[in-house]
């Protein structure tokens, strides 16, 4: 599901959504028995038996396809995913920095490399976007770094904090460290403005009317997260001069990948990979010493399943025998 979402929303191209609802084996058996003999003529000798069997087995696997719809569905890929998940696998052991770095929009005024905005018309234009958008991401990168840094080494943490019947995620500052986290925590408050006076800021994705003791993450949902990664995909430069696509893989001042989610193509099929899928005459796959890639494409299952809805699997799209 993912790799080819992630292709259809780098060539803008409406994506569909299937779900396996059943897979059937059906199996054939066919035996043969031969016998055969000789009689000679002259001497007993010359008499002759033979005589041979076969036997032929099949196995023929069919797999039914239901199409995820509906109103329900749709909402929940719209929806922005709650912070509490997306910190919640970050604690879990899942690739914490591409995880944070393709999940969240916002953190208070830091904005995210957020690939949505309409490009504006003139070259002069396009170029300056790119350039803004480009320093935004490497500026939400460092905040995302010391978050972790700090969280790594128990300054910062991530709680859930309960207000009546409701529960939020608050993030909690310590006081008293050493010197040098200080001057990383220092460094954290200062670039997300955040009150000295507080330890604890409840978590909220609002921007305007923030309160002192408040903190803005606004995430993103899962469509917009597959959009954003979608520019990790190496596409084909007959592809680029078609104009199928715009742009080529985000790096940065450096040339460096901005997005370490990597798809590569190839205009024949790789052997030994991890996953692939064909599309517009080329291969495109995850290689399998892309380890980061590899666990990313994982998380993005996992929150495919977190949003998506029981299916209904009395609908079957397609049926296709798959021996």
């Amino acid at each position: 599901m993912g790799a080819h979402l992630d292709r259809d929303l780098r060539y803008l191209d409406f994506p569909s959504f299937l779900a396996v609802s059943s897979i059937i084996t059906s199996y054939t058996y066919e035996g043969k028995l031969g016998l055969g003999a000789t009689i000679g003529l002259h001497t007993p000798d010359d008499n002759e038996a033979r005589g041979d069997a076969n036997l032929l087995y099949s196995e023929r696997p069919t797999i039914t396809y239901t199409p995820i719809t509906g109103r329900e569905f749709i909402r929940r890929l719209l929806l922005p995913i709650p912070a509490s998940t997306i910190f919640a696998m970050a604690q879990s052991g899942w690739t914490v920095d591409l995880l944070l770095f393709s999940g969240i929009n916002r953190i208070n005024d830091i904005l995210n490399f957020s690939f949505t905005a309409v490009p504006p018309p003139g070259e002069v234009e396009l170029r300056r976007q790119r350039q803004e958008d480009i320093e935004n991401a490497m500026r939400f990168q460092h905040v995302i770094r010391l978050l972790l840094v700090l969280e790594d080494r128990g300054v910062i943490e991530f709680q859930g904090k309960r207000a009546g019947k409701k529960e939020f995620p608050s993030l909690i500052i310590k006081r008293n460290v050493s010197g040098g986290d200080q001057a990383l925590v220092d460094e954290f408050r200062s670039l997300l403005n955040l009150n000295p006076k507080y330890d604890t800021f409840r978590v909220i994705p609002r921007v305007a009317g923030r309160k002192a003791n408040e903190i803005t993450i606004q995430t993103r949902s899962l469509l917009a997260i597959m959009a954003f990664v979608s520019k990790g995909i190496d596409v084909p430069e007959e592809h680029r001069k078609q104009g199928w696509v715009e742009g080529g893989a985000t790096v940065d001042v450096n040339g460096k990948r901005i997005i370490h989610f990597h798809v590569r193509s190839s205009a024949t099929r790789p052997n030994g990979v991890y996953l692939s899928v064909k599309y517009r005459g080329y291969w495109f796959y995850i290689d399998p010493a892309d380890l980061k890639s590899k666990r990313f494409f994982n998380y993005l299952l996992a929150l495919f399943q977190l949003q998506s809805p029981a299916t209904d699997s009395e609908k079957p799209l397609v049926t296709l025998p798959a021996g």
